[in-house]
């Protein structure tokens, strides 16, 4: 994807995630008829989503773990747990965070066109702040400029648009330069380290934090 993996955010979640209340599949959301946030323009959208109420979530989270194992992605949210975070990831699905999926405008319905992969967040109140500590994942079929840097900007869209949010924190492996770069084109600056706090293909590596305010955000033109 021209040298760029989109990992930059790294999150644990707490918050429950709604989706619909009806028990609508995960391909009929895809075809239309579920809650969605998009720009006109867009070739990607934001679909919230959860397990709970995705009548085809036995096969549809399967397929997410392994994807994520494929492209070598599970470290970013489960370090270390690419063998044994199956269980998390489906809680995480399924009510324990917030999630939404990023879902391009790929005509077949076929899940390795149509989603490029998700996005996560936990609201905090932090003094007198709205505070989202969030994370995305794009799958590596899409690391090109054009689909990554619209997909970020479609979550932040959504998640200052849509969940009241005043500042959006991530956390980056250190080692992860080609993440670190991606997070700085978006706007994402650099705000302290915790040391030794997250892992890299393996290793220990500092925590990177990272934050952005709807303020800064607007001042973008978004």
């Amino acid at each position: 994807m021209g040298g760029d993996t989109i990992v930059g955010l790294y999150t644990r979640w707490s918050v429950k995630a709604v989706w619909r209340a009806n028990g609508t599949s995960t391909l009929e959301t895809l075809a239309g008829t579920g809650q969605q946030h998009a720009d006109k323009a867009s070739s990607v959208r934001i679909v919230p989503y959860s397990a709970v109420n995705d009548t085809q979530s036995d096969a549809f989270l399967p397929y997410l773990w392994k994807r994520m194992q494929h492209d070598d992605l599970v470290d970013y949210y489960f370090p270390g747990q690419s063998a044994t975070g199956f269980s998390q990831f489906v809680r995480l699905f399924s009510g324990d965070g917030q999630v939404a999926l990023v879902v391009t405008d790929a005509t077949s319905q076929q899940w390795n066109d149509t989603i490029a992969g998700f996005i996560s967040w936990t609201p905090s109140l932090m003094g007198m702040s709205n505070v989202i500590i969030a994370g995305f994942i794009f799958f590596r079929q899409f690391w090109d400029h054009h689909t990554t840097d619209e997909a970020g900007a479609m979550a932040f869209n959504y998640w200052f648009k849509e969940t009241g949010a005043q500042v959006v924190l991530g956390v980056c492996p250190s080692q992860h330069v080609v993440a670190l770069r991606y997070n700085k084109r978006i706007g994402l600056k650099e705000i302290g380290r915790i040391p030794q706090a997250h892992i890299f293909k393996g290793s220990a590596c500092d925590a990177v934090l990272v934050a952005i305010t709807r303020e800064t955000w607007a001042e973008r033109g978004h």
